[in-house]
């Protein structure tokens, strides 16, 4: 079940406690902790949605920071470019597959690590941010990239922050989380493998600061998945809807 949270957390890690207001000053230290909770649905056959209830940290250190999930290093932050580089957990699906009773058969996954770089350009019109991951642990050598588009809306004490990302997986990653091998297949879950796939998500992030100490953060985001995907005899849905929302206290 530890893995079970920990894949949840990495799941919506892209959009939820990462997002400070843009333009923020840069403070040597910056330490933030809180209580966050998520509704995910699953797209896999017979999956259950997941709901869970997490510790949220957020800390930095100059140009190091821990945030959601990722360790990265700030190697250009200028005005209108930043550039990072570090490593996380870059989890394209669900390691215990929704839990679901009509898999359990199927080989245990685990949490592939990545190394990654992203630039992000900043303009007036928004934020545009591309990144690649590339897997680092043996477990399905596989890589992934994204470009994102951010438009930051200011509301009173409120930031809005609708986001559209088009992702690519390779085909290792496809096959890891949705294929299915020739020895684990059965005349109910037929052998499958594919090729790359193409994704889209799309999000709405919501940021109030409370006062000097409280802050609360929500997103809501849907995944729609590409064929190779959705075509898998494990998958049952072409897209996911999952709901976050937190409150962070900063320390520092």
């Amino acid at each position: 079940m530890k893995k079970t949270i920990t894949a949840t957390l990495i799941l919506i890690s892209s959009c939820l406690l990462a997002q400070p207001v843009p333009d923020s000053p840069a403070y040597e230290h910056e330490l933030q902790i809180g209580l966050a909770g998520v509704s995910s649905q699953s797209i896999y056959l017979g999956g259950k949605s997941q709901n869970r209830i997490f510790p949220a940290i957020d800390y930095q250190y100059k140009r190091f920071y821990f945030q959601a999930g990722d360790i990265g290093f700030n190697l250009i932050d200028s005005k209108d470019w930043e550039i990072d580089f570090g490593m996380g957990v870059n989890l394209v699906g669900d390691t215990d597959r929704g839990d679901s009773r009509l898999l359990k058969d199927l080989p245990n996954l685990s949490l592939p690590v990545s190394g990654f770089i992203s630039a992000q350009y900043k303009s007036k019109m928004g934020l545009f941010k591309v990144k690649h991951d590339y897997e680092i642990n043996n477990k399905h050598n596989g890589n992934s990239s994204s470009i994102s588009y951010a438009a930051p809306i200011f509301k009173g004490q409120w930031l809005i922050m609708p986001k559209i990302s088009y992702e690519h997986h390779s085909q290792e990653v496809v096959n890891y989380f949705y294929g299915v091998n020739t020895v684990d297949a059965t005349l109910s879950l037929p052998a499958y493998q594919t090729g790359a796939v193409n994704n889209i998500q799309l999000s709405v992030l919501g940021l109030r600061e409370i006062n000097e100490k409280w802050s609360f953060v929500g997103n809501i985001q849907n995944e729609f998945y590409g064929d190779e995907i959705s075509n898998s005899p494990i998958v049952e849905d072409d897209q996911r809807l999952s709901v976050f929302a937190g409150f962070l206290y900063k320390f520092f």
